[in-house]
């Protein structure tokens, strides 16, 4: 039997994704369903059960991680968009942060919907996730604009 194909990394090769610094994210559901919420006119989100589980443990981040904070974020029916920083070097890795966040908001969700007598679905998330290292400041508040304004192009 030969053995499965390895995955080709998105991430940048020879970085440290633990140094401190800013990083984009983009975490999207899985299938790109819309499963956290939807968006009114004004592009003011209605977060669904699971999207209300995702915002909580969004900004549950920094308790979680003391070397980390968020910086601007929003959240999309499909997808969550947001500035990562973190703040001293090692002390956690953005793969770190993103897997617990991950784990945590499916763990809540599957266990509301097995409460509510339906079956688990396997996942809410898309595999992986995509990220981008802020260089500099103009970088920075290019990231700050696109996610602000991300509900207004949807």
């Amino acid at each position: 039997m030969e053995p499965a194909p390895q995955r080709r990394s998105i991430r940048y090769q020879g970085y440290d994704y633990s140094m401190a610094g800013y990083y984009a994210l983009t975490i999207c559901a899985r299938n790109k369903a819309h499963l956290f919420g939807s968006l009114a006119t004004g592009g003011t989100i209605h977060p669904s059960p699971l999207g209300e589980i995702v915002l909580a443990e969004l900004t549950a981040i920094p308790s979680y991680f003391p070397a980390a904070r968020l910086d601007t974020w929003v959240l999309m029916p499909n997808h969550l968009h947001c500035i990562l920083v973190l703040t001293r070097n090692r002390a956690v890795s953005v793969s770190t942060i993103v897997g617990s966040f991950k784990s945590r908001c499916f763990a809540r969700w599957r266990k509301q919907i097995v409460a509510g007598g339906q079956p688990a679905p396997p996942s809410c998330w898309q595999r992986d996730y995509y990220e981008h290292i802020i260089r500099d400041a103009r970088e920075l508040e290019g990231y700050r604009k696109y996610i602000l304004e991300n509900p207004n192009r949807w």
